[in-house]
């Protein structure tokens, strides 16, 4: 089956995590006297980032009006952290993108994290992408379908049967099986293991990104 776009998650699924991420949301809660278990924080990787602090907010019984700039604390903090550390691609990512070029689709990225940011991490890995869309594009982030299909729409593609996701969280594969994706992937090198997302909608589960190229062909 012939493929028009294929949607890449960015952290934890073609980036290296390595905890920065949770090291990020621990750090801009605790700027705002803030604590979340390590449980809850995980349940929310790949939300939309302005919606966690929201509700982090009211789990502490104040204003959400805050939560824009919390967001904004985390995206500072994730910057801080590849400023020391630059951001490495993980196992399989550059192939699959490649194997999804080879067969005339299109690559895009979606992400919890803001469009900005989005761009300057794909930018400082030197990847080209047709589109990258963060969750401050969309009205309703993962487990929604939006930024799938605004990336869709981005590249004039509308047929979702023609298009594949790939990401590491529940959330990413709620999304893909929401959008009705084709190829709805999970990989097992990120936040959560193969077997817990084996829990939640998916076509395929990969240890990494390297078997992509057989998951298109089959």
């Amino acid at each position: 089956m012939s493929i028009d776009l294929f949607v890449f998650d960015i952290a934890g699924t073609t980036v290296r995590d390595d905890g920065v991420v949770h090291h990020a949301f621990e750090a801009t809660l605790r700027s705002a006297d803030m604590t979340a278990d390590e449980s809850w924080i995980r349940a929310r990787m790949g939300w939309n980032k302005v919606q966690v602090f929201a509700e982090a907010l009211r789990n502490h019984g104040r204003s959400e009006g805050l939560a824009a700039d919390l967001a904004a604390r985390f995206s500072n903090e994730i910057r801080r952290s590849m400023d020391e550390s630059p951001p490495v691609s993980l196992e399989g990512a550059v192939e699959a993108m490649r194997a999804v070029r080879d067969r005339g689709g299109r690559v895009a990225f979606n992400t919890g994290y803001s469009t900005a940011l989005a761009e300057e991490i794909i930018g400082r890995l030197g990847w080209n992408a047709d589109a990258v869309i963060g969750s401050d594009l969309v009205a309703h982030g993962r487990p929604a379908p939006d930024l799938i299909l605004l990336a869709m729409n981005r590249v004039g593609t509308v047929d979702a049967g023609r298009v594949g996701v790939a990401g590491d969280t529940p959330s990413d594969l709620m999304a893909g099986a929401a959008a009705g994706c084709r190829w709805v992937v999970g990989v097992g090198h990120g936040t959560h293991s193969l077997a817990e997302l084996s829990r939640h909608p998916h076509t395929h589960l990969l240890a990494n990104l390297r078997g992509l190229s057989e998951v298109l062909d089959g």
